[in-house]
Parts: C-alpha cells; structure tokens; sequence
C-alpha cells in the first residue's frame, strides 16, 4: 500500500505502465487465446488490425492497475478522473421507482474505476470473484475499499444480492466472461457460449432493471461514461427460466455493442469460448 501510495499521474505512473506493457507485450500473456477471440468476433479485421487491438488490450490491462495505484493516495482523483458521463439519469430514475438497480458491465476500459465511480455516488456492491490467495485477496479488498467500493462474493447467497435490492440499492456484476457449468447457453457474436444467469435472475426475482453501464478510457485518468437505458422487461407470457434466457442473450448484445466501439479496450485473453459448449 506505501507503493500504491507513491504512484500518481504524471511520469511516475508513465513510467510504471512503460514498464508493464513492455513486460506484458514481451511475454505474449495469453496471446494465442486473445488473437483466436478477436478472429471469431471481428472476422473482418485484419491481421493487423487483430495484434493492434491486442497490443491495446494489454495496454488497457496495465492501466487498468495502475490508475488503480494511483487513486489510494487520493480517492477524489475518482471524481476528477472523469471527463463527461451521459445517461446518469436511468440510475436515478431507478432508484426513484424503489426497486434498485442491477448494473451491467463487461471488462472494458477500467472495470475497477466503474466500479469505485459507482462507489461514490450511489449505495453499490460489486459481485466480485475473490482471489484464492489470502494475500491478494486482502490487497486487492484493501484498495477497493479506498473508493468505498463494498463488495459481495460471487458465492454469496443469491438471498444477499435480492436483500440489497429490496433495501433500494444498487449492485453490479462483470457478466462478460464464461458461465461456467452454470451459465446459460446463449448466443454471443453468433457463437452459443454458456453466460452467467445471475443478473436476469436477480432481475427476474426482485423487479429491478437491468442497466448497461461502461466506463471507456479516452487516455491514461480521463474516462467516459455511458448508461444506456435499462432493458426492456421479459414478455410477461414467458415463464421464469424463459425470461431468464431472454434476458440473458440480450445482456450479451449489450456487451457486443460495447465490445465492437472499443475493441481495444475489452479483455480478449480469457478463454470465453470453449469446445465444450459446442457439444
């Protein structure tokens, strides 16, 4: 934490991401993976154009880490961070209705300043994947709590989540990356690919809407954001698991629209499709 506390911008925070890309780019983390992605969900690219948007999706991983460093030693670096924002009103609107909010989001741009942003502005929890090591795990929940970022376990019970939303609060999940045995099986750039189900439940559970958020890097501390407006509800004529599929697949349109604005910025290297789910 004493090391985070020294990173702020300007050339210390220069220099740290100079050194990451260049360690990261060297080591090709994941780069089969990453390239196979983009091929299948931007066919139309060229080779080029695929290890561009690669070199640009580690470049946005570094920054992701380092903007975070840098917000301990001042979290209202948070709100200065921010360049212009539209749609704001559709979290206000839901709040106003008393329902709560379910905010959707894909790893694009810097998922962790989304999540801080919300932070401090609203009553929001993160749905978070703890890390395996004590170590990391405390690190990364010690940062997050900078910002006022309080989180709840991806294992939690799904009774937590809904009693947040009936309080009239606000939480979020990165729902971009495999379901795992649990997910959905539902199209994502034209592919079946299991999903994770757990926002349109919630969804579907509690009444609040669904609300797309995205927090795009314009350069190094200067973010965009965008709130799109909430989803429709389901067909009320669809039963429960129905409207759960429905919802699911038109989350994953969502994160297609985000993905395809800003290529470069998405998080390529995770093994989102997988042969299994072919068979």
């Amino acid at each position: 934490m004493a090391f985070a506390k020294s990173i702020r911008p300007g050339w210390r925070a220069d220099a740290l991401a100079g050194l990451l890309i260049f360690i990261l780019k060297l080591l090709g983390v994941r780069k089969k993976i990453a390239l196979d992605n983009i091929a299948l969900c931007l066919p139309e690219k060229t080779c080029e154009e695929r290890r561009k948007i690669l070199a640009e999706s580690y470049e946005s991983m570094v920054w992701t880490g380092v903007e975070m460093l840098a917000w301990q030693r001042d979290a209202s670096l948070l709100d200065r961070m921010l360049v212009e924002i539209s749609g704001r009103e559709y979290i206000d609107e839901a709040l106003a209705a008393g329902r709560g909010a379910i905010i959707i989001s894909a790893h694009i741009g810097s998922w962790e300043y989304a999540a801080a942003w919300l932070a401090r502005h609203y009553p929001f929890y993160g749905v978070v994947r703890h890390s395996d090591s004590p170590f990391q795990r405390e690190l990364i929940e010690e940062m997050r709590e900078t910002s006022g970022l309080m989180t709840i376990s991806k294992d939690a019970s799904m009774k937590r989540v809904i009693t947040v939303l009936r309080k009239n609060g606000v939480f979020g999940l990165l729902a971009d990356q495999h379901g795992g045995d649990e997910g959905l099986l539902v199209p994502f750039f034209g592919r079946l690919t299991r999903t994770p189900a757990g926002p349109a439940a919630f969804s579907v559970l509690a009444g609040a809407p669904m609300i797309p958020f995205m927090a795009r890097r314009l350069e190094p501390f200067k973010f965009s954001i965008t709130v799109s407006p909430p989803m429709p509800r389901p067909d009320k004529n669809l039963s429960r698991d129905e409207a759960i599929a429905d919802l699911t697949a038109r989350m994953n349109r969502e994160f297609e629209k985000m993905i395809i604005e800003n290529p470069g910025q998405w998080l390529w290297q995770h093994r989102r499709f997988r042969k299994e789910d072919e068979e």
